[in-house]
This record gives C-alpha cells, sequence and structure tokens, in this order.
C-alpha cells in the first residue's frame, strides 16, 4: 500500500506536467501561425512528424524504463533528471532567434518542439508508469489516478486563468495581445515552478510491485508484440486516442474560438478556466462511483456527457455568453474519465503479466503519453489545416464562414470523438471483478515464487 503523502503527492508530477505541456498545447499553435507567421501547412507537417517520431520513441522509452534497474527503482529516477531538462525546452519552443517565418525559423521551431516532446516522454512514461507500480489495490489505484486527475485540472486552472494575464502583462504596455516576449516570459515562469513539483514526487513516490521477471535485453520487436498482443492494451489504447484527441486537441485550438468567435482574448482565461475548475470538483467522487458502477460505467457516462456539454456549446450563439458558459461547466464537471483510462491501464498490464509471466508497466503507459500527444497534435496539425480551409486568415477579421468553421472544429469535432470513445468503451469486457481476480492470481504467484526462491 502506497501512503497517503505518496497517493496526494503523486497528483504533483501532472499539475507539474500542465504547467509545461498544458502551455505548449494551449498557446503553441497560434504562437507558430500569429507570432512566428509559420504557414499553417507548415506547422501541421512539425506537429504531425513529431507524432510519427513519438510512435517509435515512446515505446522505446517504455521499455527502456522498465529494464532499468538502481537503487532507486525503475521509474523514479528519469523523473528526477529528466525534469530539468523539459523545463529548459518547454522555454526554447517559445522562442524565435531567426525572425518571420524563415526556413531557419521552421527548422528551429520543429527541432525545439521534437526534443521538448522527447523530454516529455522522458519524463511522464516512468512518471505514469509510476502508479501501477505503488500498490497492487485496485481501489487505491483508483485514488492514486484521481489524484493525478486533481493535479492535472489544478494545473489547467491555474495555465488557463493566468496565462493569457501573464502573456499580456510581458508583452508591453498598452498590448492588446500577446507577443513573443509575453509567450516566452510565461513559458519560463511556469517551466521554474514545474521542477520542484517532480521532485516532490520522486521523492515520496515508493516502487511496490516488482516484476516477476528479471531483467531483459531490450528488444523494440519483442517490445511491439507485447504491446500488440495485450488486446485489454488495445482496446483502452483506442479509447485514449480519441479521449485525449477530443480533450488535448481542443485545446490546441480553444484559444482561436474565445479570440475570433467570441472576441476577446481576455477571456481565454475564463473559458478555459471552467472546464479544468469543473474537473476537479467532479474528480472527488470518481472513487465512490467507481466503486459502485465500475471503471467502464464511469468512463462511458463521463464521455457521454463531456459530448452533451460540447454540443451546448458549439450551438450557442456566439453573442450568448451565458450558454456558452453553461456548455463549459457540463463539460468540465465530467471531465473525469482520465482516472479510469489509468486504472484500466493498469489492469491490462496485470491482465498480460499473468498471461505471459512479462510485466509491461513501461511500454502500456507509453500509449497514455502518446495519446496526450497524439491528440494535442491532431488538434494542433489537421485542426489549423482544417481553419485555413474554412478560410481563416492570421490576426484578421473572420468571415462568418471561417468563424463557422473555427466552431466545428473546437466544439462539434470533439464532441463526436467523446462519442465515438464512449462507445469503445463497448469493447471492454474485463469487469473489475476479473481485474481482481487477475490480481490474486498475481500475488499467489510472486509468494509461489519467493517461497522457491
Amino acid at each position: 500500500m502506497a501512503s497517503k503523502l505518496a497517493v496526494i503527492c503523486y497528483g504533483f508530477g501532472d499539475l507539474a506536467s500542465q504547467f509545461v505541456w498544458t502551455f505548449v498545447g494551449s498557446y503553441l499553435t497560434i504562437y507558430y501561425t500569429d507570432i512566428v507567421g509559420l504557414a499553417p501547412a507548415i506547422v501541421s507537417v512539425i506537429m504531425m512528424g513529431a507524432r510519427i517520431w513519438d510512435a517509435i520513441n515512446d515505446p522505446m522509452m517504455g521499455a527502456i524504463a522498465e529494464r532499468t534497474r538502481s537503487k532507486f527503482g525503475r521509474f523514479r529516477p528519469y523523473i528526477a533528471f529528466g525534469c530539468p531538462f523539459l523545463a529548459i525546452f518547454a522555454v526554447l519552443t517559445f522562442t524565435n532567434p531567426f525572425g518571420g517565418g524563415s526556413a531557419a525559423g521552421a527548422i528551429w521551431a520543429a527541432v525545439t518542439y521534437i526534443i521538448a516532446g522527447m523530454l516529455y516522454t522522458l519524463v511522464n512514461i516512468p512518471y505514469a508508469a509510476l502508479s501501477g507500480v505503488m500498490t497492487e489495490d485496485a481501489n487505491q489505484r483508483n485514488k492514486i489516478n484521481t489524484s493525478r486527475n486533481i493535479g492535472m485540472n489544478l494545473g489547467m486552472v491555474i495555465v488557463n486563468a493566468l496565462s493569457a494575464g501573464l502573456a499580456l502583462r510581458f508583452s508591453g504596455e498598452g498590448a492588446e495581445v500577446a507577443n513573443g516576449q509575453g509567450y516566452m516570459m510565461t513559458a519560463l515562469i511556469y517551466a521554474i515552478i514545474s521542477i520542484p513539483l517532480f521532485l516532490i514526487v520522486f521523492a515520496t513516490a515508493k516502487e511496490k510491485v516488482q516484476p516477476m521477471h528479471g531483467t531483459q535485453a531490450f528488444s523494440f520487436k519483442d517490445t511491439v508484440n507485447n504491446l500488440v498482443r495485450n488486446k485489454y492494451l488495445m482496446i483502452i489504447t483506442l479509447i485514449m486516442l480519441l479521449q485525449m484527441t477530443a480533450f488535448m486537441g481542443r485545446i490546441a485550438v480553444t484559444s482561436y474560438y474565445v479570440i475570433y468567435c467570441l472576441g476577446s482574448f481576455t477571456m481565454i482565461a475564463l473559458i478555459m478556466t471552467i472546464p479544468s475548475l469543473g474537473g476537479i470538483i467532479g474528480s472527488f467522487f470518481v472513487p465512490f462511483f467507481a466503486k459502485c458502477f465500475g471503471k467502464r460505467a464511469v468512463l462511458m457516462g463521463s464521455m457521454l456527457i463531456q459530448a452533451v456539454g460540447l454540443l451546448v456549446i458549439y450551438f450557442a450563439p456566439f453573442d450568448n455568453i451565458t450558454m456558452v458558459l453553461v456548455g463549459c461547466w457540463i463539460f468540465g464537471l465530467f471531465n473525469v474519465g482520465f482516472p479510469m483510462t489509468l486504472s484500466m491501464v493498469a489492469d491490462s498490464v496485470d491482465y498480460m503479466e499473468l498471461k505471459t509471466g512479462i510485466r509491461t508497466d513501461g511500454t502500456a503507459y507509453a500509449t497514455y503519453g502518446l495519446a496526450t500527444k497524439v491528440g494535442n497534435a491532431i488538434g494542433g496539425s489537421i485542426g489549423v489545416l482544417l481553419l485555413a480551409a474554412f478560410g481563416y486568415v492570421a490576426n484578421a477579421e473572420q468571415t462568418a464562414e471561417a468563424m463557422n468553421g473555427i466552431n466545428i472544429v473546437v466544439n462539434l469535432i470533439p464532441a463526436i470523438l467523446f462519442i465515438l470513445g464512449a462507445a469503445a468503451c463497448l469493447l471492454w469486457d474485463m469487469s473489475d471483478k476479473d481485474a481482481d481476480e487477475i490480481r490474486e492470481k498475481l500475488k499467489a504467484k510472486n509468494n509461489q515464487t519467493q517461497e522457491t526462491v
């Protein structure tokens, strides 16, 4: 069992992640198009190219981490030693040393963004894997992942509430929209805050669940085989891709909706903070409802109601701010599906260990990190291409067609993806009782192995 302090402090890791990655996800796309001057097609290529590399890099990092043996454990060292470098490159993504939309500027953007993504992988895949090895108890795993969800939403509240104001403040006297200096200084503040939060997780978390097998030589082929043979991991990965594309992809383009449809840069803080604040409130009820109705039912229900909230926003006239805010609250209060997906990843790892004798925490949780980044990239790349197709022009008054297109991209398409994610949950046929029985069998096997030794 993990200590109460460890459970609470585990959420600090996702709080730290939001300071670096939510700010990148929320503002980097508009920084590239409106500040650096990169064409939407170039932004799309950069972001999707980074995700293609992540499809290789993330499972490799997971496999390396789960094969690591150190006095600090398998996963904790990467959190401690990787977080300073993640902070540095989170700031570098908001720098533009070459000016304008030149080829050198595009290369700089691509390199800094790809390296920042790799460092996010280096820190966050081991961090995610920790939740599955801090305890074998299913209820406590739900609490650990709920702590993470609270940290995630709290981080989003802070970042979304403060970022626009901070960026404007650092942009100079009388600025109505943020400039490059404003974005960079805001990123720097968040990066500095993130480091001690990650270190608190490193200091308090303990790795209690150890694999039955010894250290294995690294084989990318075996790593991929272990992933694709785990049917439950494949199902939850599909669900996460839909869920994360709807949620993180929407974050990447929401600022366009607020600035150009609602007509106010400063309203970004309000519109993007309400869903996260609602998510914090809803998260406190997650362990109770998961215990009563099961993880799958809670996950399905959360995504369906989030879709309803987005549809309310989509059908709201741009001048009906009350209706927009109601939709934001519905969307936010039911932003509680992430703890369930994380706990279901842990169930899939237990299932595969019982089936094969191999525990793949790192590579399994790599799918979560990959889904997060793919979702954000799809919003930033496909989303910005769709905006251009609807007639979006940077730093200009938008046509009615362009504003309607922005509304479709930001609200309607994510609603559809949430509905598809809820439907995909029907493929998951492992009950919580089945998962408990698997853990009991694993525990008996471990005890038998220790007695033999």
